[in-house]
């Protein structure tokens, strides 16, 4: 009776201890402080440009003029989808390029167009630049620095993963307005057609300026292009493009469709 009265002790302060133990881990847990993650660089530019309310849109729709050395070298207007993968530019002559992926389609006069996936893939880019920038294959470097003299802007560099895109060994040196987050302008190398020496010879940058709010979202209207290099960042002014008419469209996926005389390019 002894030895059984010890042990119905026992099993009891063990279940005693077993308890408080028990009650002492909840109250751990319910204390647990969380650790708060700051936004990366990419995500602060995404977050001012409201690119989760942007994504809620279907597709956007703008007219562009851009010209360089005083040519005009692109007057079109572009749908594309707010997601990317399907685009539809039709040219002020008539002429139209058809975007689905990473295949082209182009209207019969335009077959020996050798520029025709450059102006199928480069303006859309530079337009939905801000929205692009956590896309698959993106590799950024936050601690990156140019050697200006002055830059009064927050900088990061965007590289890409192998087989990412038609070029995946271009990459971006991203310039963030310290106020407002919104995208001030980003220097590039285009590689498609020549070797990554020759483009790295001849880096340009892209400014967006006068952004205008369409639906509670900014948009840069006007785009200037430059000649850019590491100690002096922009340039010489060698372009600029005029953005027009920009607007959000319903239905643009349900009515895409190929003509079935256009060309795969």
């Amino acid at each position: 009776m002894k030895k059984t009265l010890i042990t119905v002790i026992s099993a009891f302060s063990l279940f005693i201890s077993c308890q408080k133990q028990a009650k002492k881990e909840v109250t751990v847990t319910e204390n647990k402080t969380e650790e708060i993650v700051a936004p990366t660089f990419a995500e602060n530019i995404e977050k001012a440009h409201k690119k989760a309310d942007f994504l809620k849109h279907e597709a956007i729709q703008y007219n562009t003029v851009i010209e360089f050395g005083g040519n005009e070298i692109f007057n079109a207007t572009i749908t594309v989808s707010t997601t990317s993968d399907i685009a539809k530019i039709v040219y002020k002559n008539g002429d139209e390029i058809y975007v689905n992926k990473e295949k082209t389609f182009v209207s019969p006069s335009l077959k020996e167009n050798p520029q025709v996936r450059f102006h199928a893939y480069t303006w859309n880019y530079f337009f939905l630049f801000p929205y692009k920038l956590n896309d698959n294959g993106t590799i950024w470097d936050d601690n990156f620095k140019t050697n200006e003299t002055e830059n009064p802007y927050n900088t990061a560099k965007l590289t890409f993963e192998a087989n990412t895109g038609d070029a995946p060994d271009d990459w971006y040196v991203v310039y963030e307005n310290k106020e407002t987050n919104l995208l001030n302008h980003a220097a590039y190398i285009v590689s498609l057609g020549k070797t990554v020496e020759a483009a790295e010879a001849d880096p340009h940058a892209i400014k967006y300026i006068d952004y205008s709010t369409i639906d509670g979202i900014p948009f840069a209207t006007n785009w200037e292009f430059y000649g850019w290099n590491l100690n002096e960042g922009l340039t010489t002014k060698i372009g600029s493009a005029v953005l027009t008419d920009i607007k959000f469209v319903e239905g643009f996926r349900e009515n895409f469709k190929v003509p079935e005389n256009y060309i795969a390019k």
